[in-house]
């Protein structure tokens, strides 16, 4: 009987060759060559504890949850200043709420239902002010040392438009002109000033202050 080209298979059985190309992807997708250790999601993969790995998707929601906490990190790592000035011309505090940090203290809102009910908040002005300033005497704090604590408060208020719509069943809009106020406290630690002569020495017991300041050499002064 006649047979073509066609209708003859392979001498490799099929099995064989759906072994060897699930072995060849599993290669792939777990090596350098794909998405294996080396890959950015590693550290989040299900099998990370057993030292394998593969890109493992990350939703919107938890996208920003994460660069929330990025920012919140950020925000919360607030250095040790310098010294208040001893002439009262600077500000101690000098580090005012943002406006997105403002604006999170805003209630939220759900936004409803497209085409039954929606609702916008446009046009949104905020004013932001320093109500309150105070300096805590010098204190041994943990990990920091000699620090005054400065307390800031501010009070933001915000100004917005709050937009309601509906096409169905019954079109209808409304603005509602609407103000909302929030107050930050913002303290922060500064480094406690030291005395104006810190680079001489103390005088001696029983010996004048002022004579041992105009009797002292400098090292600059020194042969």
């Amino acid at each position: 009987m006649f047979q073509s080209a066609r209708h003859r298979s392979p001498m490799t059985p099929r099995w064989v060759r759906g072994l060897m190309t699930g072995a060849m992807l599993a290669v792939v997708s777990t090596t350098h060559f794909g998405c294996g250790l080396s890959y950015v999601f590693r550290d989040i993969s299900p099998l990370h504890p057993t030292g394998w790995s593969f890109a493992w998707p990350i939703f919107a929601s938890q996208s920003q949850r994460l660069e929330e906490d990025i920012k919140r990190e950020e925000r919360d790592r607030v250095p040790i200043l310098d010294p208040i000035p001893a002439d009262g011309l600077g500000a101690a505090c000098l580090d005012p709420p943002s406006e997105e940090e403002v604006w999170n203290k805003v209630p939220k809102f759900k936004s409803g239902s497209p085409v039954f009910y929606e609702t916008q908040r446009n046009n949104v002005r905020i004013l932001i002010e320093k109500i309150g300033e105070k300096v805590d005497g010098c204190k041994i704090y943990p990990l920091a040392g000699p620090c005054q604590l400065v307390h800031c408060h501010y009070k933001g208020t915000i100004y917005y438009d709050e937009l309601y719509w509906s096409d169905y069943p019954i079109p209808f809009n409304h603005v509602d002109h609407k103000v909302e106020v929030v107050y930050i406290d913002k303290d922060h630690l500064r480094r406690c000033g030291g005395p104006d002569n810190v680079d001489r020495p103390p005088a001696p017991i029983g010996v004048n202050p002022a004579a041992a300041a105009a009797n002292y050499v400098g090292p600059s002064m020194r042969p």
